[in-house]
């Protein structure tokens, strides 16, 4: 038999061991880190593109083969879309590396330098698109048409030189260690890595146990450390970002009950932060009625969810498509893993970019609900795009810019 692991998990992780993991890092491979494992999966004996509604079955013929080929405790991994007609990519690999997580060790280490230049920037949609869009909910919601709709732009970047991926992720890594930091080939043929820091898990299963976290409602945080704690305390009796965390949390409940004979759901949200934001977090856990639902099946069956989509979940998916001015693709579907008896993390694909030679393709989202402000749900996308401009060593201001610019490099000044 074929072994898949050559890094077991481990406690605790020592300092040569986390270095190999991320310095055998190289373009096209898939790269995970969560709050309970690394793993850094290559050479792959099968990698198919495939739309978000043949996931599932693709996930299984993809294990028939891994068994057939005698490959010992196969693992898929790959991100999916956040429209079920568009392009994911499910890979079975023959080498999987997998240690106990490594972002406590991240956050210690120095952060890697980077020399990467913006020569353009063009947001899409530009500012007053994107507040059209707010105020267009906004009428949407007094109709009583829709209760939430979670609204996203882009930011397309393009640099002088070609982007690093390994630096990127050692500094997602560094500023983001609970996060959820990825990176994935977007096809089978390669070309492009889908990478970030998502703070939002969909699920996470083990054996029949899975966990669920969702956020929604959020704030930036503050550099004063008493101004920080004072908004963390604002968000928590907002009723704007309570009635919108609300809506989540029900939705998720709703979709996993018929799946879970046993459901426990705290009474409210709690905080949970980034270097970025302060957002309300409720942790639902559960116990599947059906041992043979996999990790997959769950991520599926709850996606998408209010948190990237809105309320009632068909009406926010068509008015996001009519709207948005632009494919979402991968963000907001799911990135993560699943093995052969079904355990497996899936994260939301937040605070990502799609990266491709000489340009980088952000993304963030908003919810708007009523008494969501225009202008408030711009700067909120702009701070989440901070997240990736901070990570590829460019001006975190880019992400409030209102119209496309060009930059001048440092060799043209």
């Amino acid at each position: 038999m074929l072994s898949m692991t050559d890094l077991a998990l481990q406690q605790p992780i020592e300092s040569a061991a986390a270095h190999t993991l991320l310095e055998q890092y190289s373009s096209g491979d898939f790269f995970f880190n969560s709050p309970t494992r690394a793993m850094l999966a290559s050479d792959w004996r099968i990698s198919r593109s495939i739309q978000g509604s043949d996931a599932e079955q693709t996930l299984q013929a993809l294990f028939k083969e891994g068994a057939d080929g005698e490959l010992d405790a196969p693992i898929v991994v790959g991100v999916l879309p956040f429209a079920d007609d568009r392009p994911g990519c499910l890979m079975l690999p023959n080498k999987v590396r997998s240690m106990a997580p490594i972002g406590e060790w991240a956050a210690r280490e120095p952060e890697p330098s980077l020399d990467l230049q913006a020569i353009a920037a063009t947001p899409i949609p530009d500012y007053q698109g994107y507040c059209t869009n707010v105020a267009t909910a906004l009428e949407e919601f007094r109709s009583g048409r829709l209760s939430k709709l979670v609204l996203a732009r882009t930011l397309k970047v393009k640099t002088r030189d070609s982007v690093p991926i390994a630096p990127v992720l050692q500094r997602l890594m560094k500023r983001n260690p609970d996060a959820y930091v990825f990176a994935s080939p977007t096809t089978p043929e390669g070309g492009s890595v889908f990478l970030g820091a998502s703070p939002e898990l969909i699920v996470r299963r083990t054996g029949r146990h899975i966990s669920v976290n969702p956020l929604a409602g959020s704030t930036a945080r503050r550099a004063d450390a008493k101004e920080d704690q004072a908004a963390a305390a604002e968000l928590l009796r907002s009723p704007k970002d309570l009635y919108e965390h609300s809506f989540v949390v029900e939705d998720i409940v709703r979709l996993l009950t018929p799946l879970c004979r046993e459901l426990h759901v705290p009474e409210g949200p709690e905080l949970l932060s980034t270097n970025k934001l302060w957002h309300l977090s409720t942790r639902i856990e559960g116990e599947l009625a059906d041992p043979a639902t996999t990790s997959l099946a769950v991520a599926r069956a709850l996606h998408p969810t209010p948190a990237v989509c809105g309320v009632p979940t068909q009406d926010a998916f068509a008015a996001i498509r009519r709207w948005e001015g632009f494919e979402r693709e991968l963000f907001s579907g799911m990135v993560g893993w699943c093995d052969a008896n079904g355990d497996g993390e899936w994260a939301l694909s937040l605070r990502c970019a799609q990266a491709s030679a000489n340009e980088l393709v952000l993304y963030a989202g908003a919810g708007t609900v009523e008494g969501s402000d225009p202008d408030a749900e711009f700067a909120e996308t702009g701070t989440k795009l901070g997240t990736m401009l901070a990570a590829f060593g460019l001006d975190e201001r880019l992400g409030q810019l209102h119209h496309s610019t060009s930059l001048p490099s440092e060799k043209e000044s």
